[in-house]
């Protein structure tokens, strides 16, 4: 067989030179490749979804090629994968059959027993002294005794996609017969709760390959590859929108709670939501919405959007919870940061930008301010409308004194917040805006309430917290432009006056439209690209 697998020339495939006996010893002559094996690669973590996709997919080419020729791999695992400049090479063709005799698989393919001691990662698998690393990429057919075939070697494929998009094993057991048995019975864990920002198109294509019957998995390599290149090669990838938008989840740990001020138990488990545009690039922006609302507020500009964008749900604001825990803004924060790190690993952009409306506004300024900072690499920030003076908290103000037990004051709260309009057009805006967030709420109305008194809390007390806020963030981010409405002008152009040495070319800017008109797609796309075109 080794001579066989010399004769497979394909540039992802470890060229088998030459093969001979020196004595007693049987020798190999390979080509020498340079790099690191995907098993290391992926001891540092999930890999970046467009990465995975290009290594399946020469993977996959490498396969094609073998199974042509009638060589099926039948050990394939990371540790068999190296990564190298010229790209990716998989090694090992045609030695897991000599490696297993008397093992899972004897030369016919027949025989359970020891599985294979060849580890596939820096620590893994141990049960009664025997490594575990090969039988996570086997196929049940391989333990039913049945012949590997090249279906076999897909459904490794799919065990290895899997690992690199999550940085998890797809199968795991604590002894031999546990680890059979999950491979036989069970389903992998729902990639999104591991890595929700992979694509459903891709979990769809790894599922696939995880077929129990070979009937129902990908039947050939070359299909294989076709697949995992189609979604790095659609309008998606190509830096356009992707035209449609899904809800992930990030949902928090008891080691997430644990660094939360307020250790609510109740949290663990607690899905906070954000939207994803899906778009392939190497561009991220990331929207944080107004007091009250959730991420559809920004579902147009994520539509239209050539950059990858999502849309932040702070916790107690999504659209369908049925239980709203009530959170301070520091803790607010904190699980910011935690999604931005999740979310920024996944997506591995060059450039960042932060873009918050009105109190998303607040918060990014004022988590930029913090001793943490965003706690990711960001290029650039943009808040839009945020509060300048404790007459610009007005309705902010009026929302922290909100009851929930009191109809009648919550009503009159919300006919004063539109008394000073003077425009149906703004009227009717303002009026949709406040019946989306309330009908939302409904009675649980403490998460509102808390997060407006902490807005509003640094505005009472003397000095500019906006200014104070700036000074911070620019000394973190090389980008930051604040964006004032006719709401906040007056106030805005006083802060100016008394700050102007602090404030650059470009970082302030007042649009004559109303509050909730910073969300107009055209006016947010205009600063999303000249902040993008600062920070090149």
């Amino acid at each position: 067989e080794a001579r066989v697998v010399s004769g497979l020339n394909h540039p992802h495939i470890c060229v088998l030179h030459d093969l001979g006996r020196e004595g007693e010893i049987d020798y190999l002559v390979m080509e020498l490749v340079e790099g690191e094996s995907l098993a290391e690669r992926i001891a540092r973590g999930a890999l970046p979804i467009a990465e995975v996709q290009r290594i399946a997919a020469e993977i996959a080419d490498a396969l094609d090629r073998a199974h042509r020729a009638g060589v099926v791999h039948r050990d394939l695992k990371p540790s068999n994968v190296m990564l190298s400049k010229s790209g990716t090479k998989l090694m090992d063709f045609g030695l897991a059959r000599e490696r297993r005799r008397g093992g899972v698989l004897s030369a016919t393919g027949s025989g359970l027993g020891v599985m294979s001691q060849s580890p596939t990662v820096a620590s893994p698998l141990t049960a009664e002294g025997s490594l575990l690393g090969t039988g996570q990429y086997m196929a049940p057919e391989q333990f039913e005794g049945r012949e590997a075939d090249a279906r076999s070697d897909l459904w490794a494929l799919g065990c290895v996609l899997y690992e690199m998009a999550t940085g998890r094993r797809a199968y795991h057991g604590s002894s031999s017969a546990s680890l059979m048995s999950s491979i036989m019975k069970d389903e992998p864990r729902p990639m999104i709760e591991l890595a929700p920002l992979v694509p459903s198109s891709l979990e769809r294509v790894i599922r696939a390959c995880l077929a129990k019957d070979p009937e129902q998995r990908w039947q050939s390599a070359h299909d294989l590859a076709l697949a995992l290149r189609w979604p790095a090669g659609d309008s998606t990838a190509a830096g356009r929108p992707a035209g449609s938008l899904v809800e992930r989840e990030f949902v928090l740990t008891a080691g997430h709670v644990r660094q939360l001020a307020e250790r609510n138990p109740r949290l663990v488990g607690y899905p906070v939501n954000y939207v994803d545009n899906q778009v392939q690039s190497d561009e991220l922006v990331v929207f944080l919405h107004g007091l009250g609302a959730d991420g559809g507020q920004f579902a147009n500009f994520l539509m239209a959007s050539p950059r990858r964008a999502v849309a932040v749900t702070l916790v107690g604001f999504g659209k369908h919870e049925k239980r709203r825990p009530t959170l301070g803004l520091d803790d607010h924060s904190r699980v910011l940061r935690m999604m931005l790190r999740e979310i920024t690993a996944v997506c591995r952009p060059k450039r960042t930008l932060l873009v918050g409306h009105s109190a998303g506004a607040d918060q990014l300024m004022r988590m930029t301010h913090d001793e943490d900072g965003p706690g990711v690499e960001v290029d650039g920030l943009i808040a839009l409308g945020p509060n300048v003076s404790l007459d610009t908290c007005f309705a902010t103000r009026l929302y922290a004194k909100i009851d929930a037990a009191n109809s009648d004051g919550t009503l009159k709260i919300l006919k004063s917040l539109a008394e000073h309009i003077d425009s149906l057009e703004t009227w009717l805006v303002v009026q949709s805006y406040f019946a989306e967030m309330f009908i939302k709420l409904g009675n649980d109305l403490e998460p509102l309430r808390r997060y407006a008194a902490d807005l509003v809390r640094p505005f009472e007390q003397p000095g500019d917290p906006l200014a104070d806020w700036y000074r911070s963030a620019k000394r973190r981010v090389p980008q930051v432009r604040l964006v004032f409405s006719n709401e906040e002008a007056a106030a805005a152009e006083a802060l100016l006056a008394r700050h102007l040495e602090s404030f650059t070319e470009n970082s302030f800017t007042i649009e004559r439209v109303h509050h909730l008109a910073l969300l107009d797609l055209a006016l947010v796309s205009r600063h999303v690209e000249d902040v993008f075109g600062s920070i090149r």
